[in-house]
């Protein structure tokens, strides 16, 4: 992951491929099957910026019903460390918007 700093001196982070990322906020839709909260690692950085995301074997069991999701948006996700605890301090925790445990 690469980190730019944006106007104002906002963070922007440039997912690659390995990152490990959770989502922040709930899937879209009628049926959920992510939720906030969720993490693992990117397998495949999208050209229009989307993600697909393994939650198998970090977040959720090897064998659970929902291995991965496709093509996340940027905007639902953030860095996290290897236990899944988000590595960013922004609104997110200033604001407390993170679904709770």
């Amino acid at each position: 992951m690469r980190i730019m700093s944006g106007n104002g001196g906002v963070e922007i982070y440039i997912y690659e491929a390995g990152d490990l990322v959770r989502l922040c906020r709930d899937e879209d839709g009628p049926v959920k099957t992510a939720f906030a909260g969720d993490w693992g690692r990117v397998t495949k950085v999208h050209a229009d910026g989307s993600l697909d995301i393994k939650f198998a074997g970090y977040s959720r069991a090897k064998d659970a019903a929902l291995l991965r999701a496709l093509g996340v948006p940027r905007s639902r996700i953030e860095p996290c460390d290897e236990q899944g605890r988000p590595r960013s301090r922004g609104k997110a925790v200033v604001w407390d918007t993170r679904k709770a445990w």
